[in-house]
């Protein structure tokens, strides 16, 4: 059986060439707690009329998140990249922005299955695709 390496992107911050890998699980924790108020301001902002969950990752929303959620964007990008916080708080906005667009790409499967949930109030038809069978939920278990 072949197993398929994980993809990386290189980006340029601050003259350097930052590789990006997914996730290791030691560094979960960390980026979850330091997105919270993120994911909390995301909820309120995506949430439809019918209850659903959109949101598409911009280059605005990005800047429009950084405005509000500065040092937790900061944090979590140096923890998801291996970087110093304090050289990601020194970039250029626009690299700062492509940081985290290729941060989002790399461990998109990890945000989309484990942050996404965390907001809530998703249409039942996601939250159902989105558990495996036999997850959640029983008779016996209420």
């Amino acid at each position: 059986m072949e197993v398929l390496a994980p993809a990386s992107i290189s980006v340029a911050y601050k003259g350097q060439s930052l590789v990006i890998h997914p996730l290791s699980i030691g560094v979960i924790p960390a980026v979850v707690r330091e997105l919270r108020p993120v994911i909390a301001s995301l909820r309120e902002k995506a949430a439809t009329t019918d209850g659903a969950f959109d949101v598409e990752v911009t280059p605005e929303l990005i800047m429009d998140l950084v405005v509000d959620y500065s040092e937790p964007l900061f944090i979590a990008t140096a923890l998801c990249s291996g970087q110093p916080v304090d050289l990601i708080r020194s970039g250029d906005p626009a690299e700062f922005i492509e940081l985290a667009m290729a941060v989002g790409r790399v461990n998109s499967d990890f945000f989309l299955r484990r942050i996404v949930p965390l907001l809530g109030d998703l249409k039942g038809e996601f939250s159902k695709a989105a558990r495996p069978p036999g997850d959640g939920q029983t008779p016996s278990s209420f």
